[in-house]
């Protein structure tokens, strides 16, 4: 039987409560009414959402035991999660996605996070004390940044341990999903143990790609033909070969859009570069400083330009473009313009290539 957690005070808890008291009654006395700290947690991890909160203390009823959320034990956390929800005059606690840390980088992720963690307080505050940052917006009321505010006010704690205890319980339940990376242990921060089962496993959704790029996790798709680089000199003949002997329809055209492509002048970087869950880029090509990733459909069908662009959907294009940005980042690939091609091929009986059209993405 598990015991049950007893939360219990000290005279050091009262003196802290005092102390971070003192930021707050600073800003009563200029004449600010409703204050509202704000805070996240998981900007440093390599897997999981980043979680924003915003919270509204009520004066009235003190929270003792607060402080940076980082040095509470988990038990003395969860317990004080529950009360500064119950007491609290307002709270809003925001998760932000995977996708917006990846397509607006980590730091404007978490400001957009916060942002949105404020417009939805229940109650509109007219002073912000936010943990370290500064945030653009016309819509919120005036703010001060606090360097480890979470240390020094009240509020701030407050919204560091709501965010804190929010996204440690998310990524316990998402233990339960993809248990071979065991998220419950390190919460999806860079451990030892985790580094291990990203190299053992690759990688789930719940990574963040751009936190990756010191790791080669893509590779080589070992189900499909790849040219390799050491036989780059070579590649026409190896190219046109492989198109000849191949029985599968896909493989067949990639080989011939690469050689197309060859032709023009570009470098075979990758062929079926792909990471778990999500997906493969087909081609991945270089002409002096512009790097071009192709995504390959073909039929043999008299419409296979309509039938290529409607396979290609957004959530399609949307992890192409991800995969892309990490093998460049990953393998330090020099260049200055990337573009995402499409390509349609017709095939015949044999299953070579009539006609190919490329189109933007």
């Amino acid at each position: 039987m598990t015991k049950e957690y007893k939360f219990r005070l000290t005279e050091q808890d009262y003196t802290r409560f005092a102390q971070m008291s003192e930021i707050e009654n600073k800003f009563y006395n200029e004449g600010y009414q409703i204050i509202a700290g704000v805070d996240e947690a998981g900007r440093g991890p390599l897997a999981g959402p980043v979680f924003c909160a915003a919270c509204i203390l009520d004066s009235q009823k003190p929270i003792y035991g607060l402080n940076d959320s980082k040095k509470l034990t988990a038990k003395r956390r969860e317990y004080l999660f529950e009360i500064i929800k119950e007491q609290a005059l307002a709270y809003m606690i925001v998760s932000v996605s995977i996708e917006d840390i990846e397509n607006k980088n980590i730091l404007g992720a978490t400001k957009s996070g916060m942002i949105d963690a404020v417009l939805g307080l229940s109650i509109e505050p007219d002073l912000l004390l936010i943990d370290a940052e500064r945030l653009q917006d016309e819509r919120l009321p005036a703010q001060r940044s606090l360097k480890h505010g979470d240390a020094i006010s009240n509020s701030i704690a407050a919204a560091s341990i709501l965010a804190k205890v929010s996204r440690d319980n998310f990524m316990i339940a998402m233990d339960e999903i993809y248990p071979e990376y065991q998220f419950a242990k390190h919460k999806g921060y860079a451990t030892a143990a985790h580094y291990s089962a990203i190299e053992k496993y690759g990688i789930c959704e719940l990574h963040r790609l751009s936190f990756l790029h010191k790791l080669r996790l893509g590779k080589t798709n070992p189900r499909k033909v790849a040219i390799s680089l050491e036989q780059q000199n070579d590649q026409d003949s190896d190219i046109n070969k492989m198109s000849e002997s191949s029985t599968n329809k896909g493989n067949s055209a990639e080989n011939q859009v690469a050689n197309n492509l060859i032709n023009a002048g570009y470098k075979v970087l990758e062929q079926n570069f792909w990471l778990r869950s999500f997906g493969e880029i087909d081609l991945i090509l270089q002409k002096d400083k512009r790097l071009c990733i192709v995504e390959v459909k073909a039929r043999q069908n008299a419409d296979y330009q309509e039938q290529a662009i409607f396979a290609l959907d957004a959530d399609k294009k949307w992890r192409i473009k991800k995969l892309a940005e990490y093998y460049a980042i990953s393998r330090k690939i020099n260049f200055e313009e990337m573009i995402f091609l499409l390509a349609a091929c017709k095939l015949n009986s044999n299953n070579q290539i009539e006609k190919i059209k490329y189109y933007d993405f």
